[in-house]
């Protein structure tokens, strides 16, 4: 059987490796294609909310993944979850947002969670994308926000050192949290300077979100 193919769409050149990285861990046996546009991550800065125009892109890049014959398609951008959600309400195969897998597997360390952001949009759209699922699966939950200032910018000019360092700063000064969160893709290389700096469990969102992907694609 031909391996399956998984389209990712990417808001930022910096989480293609975090995401190729996580699949080859996870669901190597995939033929993964990728999709850039990264004028969308500069367009939501500029927006306080996700406009008609942005909406349409986000359909425009899952129709034209679709018609590239994707069986499933991923994005790796966190600051669009309402659009993606439209998105995928009128595709014909699975789309799934970034974050949801990881959200999950972080509840189940407990109510008090702390989510780690490096670009700042992210922070809103994915604290709403949490309440939404909290309120159903576990109302108890409270979410922290933390914004990383310049980790995103550094890891822009290839200075993944101090990107890393920054957001290991930011989880070691969390305290009373059950669970810490790096809240885009492109945060998943400083996993490792994170749990050096803390106690806390931390999670990534390209893991958790391959292991969700694979296992709704296999059925199981």
């Amino acid at each position: 059987m031909d391996p399956r193919r998984i389209t990712v769409i990417h808001a930022t050149e910096a989480s293609m490796a975090p995401v190729a990285e996580a699949f080859e861990r996870n669901w190597s046996d995939t033929e993964l294609t990728h999709v850039l546009d990264d004028g969308l991550a500069r367009d939501r800065q500029r927006q306080p909310q996700l406009t008609d125009d942005l909406r349409r892109r986000i359909h425009s890049l899952a129709a034209y993944a679709a018609d590239c014959g994707a069986e499933a398609i991923l994005f790796a951008c966190s600051a669009f979850g309402e659009a993606i959600e439209t998105a995928a309400g009128q595709m014909a195969i699975p789309v799934l947002k970034p974050n949801e897998a990881m959200f999950r597997a972080a509840l189940d360390c407990g109510d008090e969670l702390a989510l780690l952001v490096t670009f700042e949009p992210a922070g809103p759209a994915m604290a709403a994308e949490f309440a939404e699922l909290a309120d159903r699966a576990q109302p108890s939950a409270r979410l922290t926000t933390v914004y990383v200032s310049g980790a995103l910018d550094a890891l822009r000019r290839g200075d993944e050192t101090t990107h890393n360092s920054l957001i290991a700063a930011a989880a070691g000064r969390v305290s009373g949290a059950d669970a810490i969160m790096l809240g885009q893709f492109s945060m998943a290389c400083a996993n490792a300077d994170c749990e050096s700096a803390t106690s806390t469990p931390v999670f990534t969102s390209p893991d958790a979100a391959v292991g969700q992907l694979r296992s709704l694609l296999h059925g199981n």
